[in-house]
């Protein structure tokens, strides 16, 4: 009886995480903006064209705030002048900026 109970208070305690981990969105995580940067930047590195990243992550991303956060990275990547970003470049600068916008804001005095 004992180890029923264990196992399953053991496979609550493992599913748990991973209930959580399926609410969280792209948008919500800073690491995961930095990895889809980095992508996009290798991307563009391979000559695939703004259209075809646009087609390629509509294809992989179904929630809408995801998308919107991933077709604002190809926006910025690939609009005109902005400079050619290899991706570990690209990922530290978009997980830097989305950790700048996260970070709480100290009361005024």
């Amino acid at each position: 009886m004992k180890r029923v109970v264990v196992s399953a208070v053991l496979a609550v305690c493992l599913a748990q995480p991973a209930v959580e981990a399926v609410a969280q969105t792209v948008s919500d995580q800073c690491f995961a903006i930095g990895d889809i940067a980095g992508q996009v930047a290798s991307w563009r590195a391979h000559k695939k064209t703004k259209a075809q990243a646009l087609d390629q992550a509509a294809k992989y991303y179904k929630n809408e705030s995801d998308r919107q956060a991933v077709f604002g990275i190809i926006d910025k990547i690939y609009s005109p002048g902005a400079p050619h970003m290899t991706p570990d470049q690209a990922s530290m600068a978009f997980t830097s900026d989305c950790a700048n916008q996260h970070k709480p804001q100290a009361p005024s005095q």
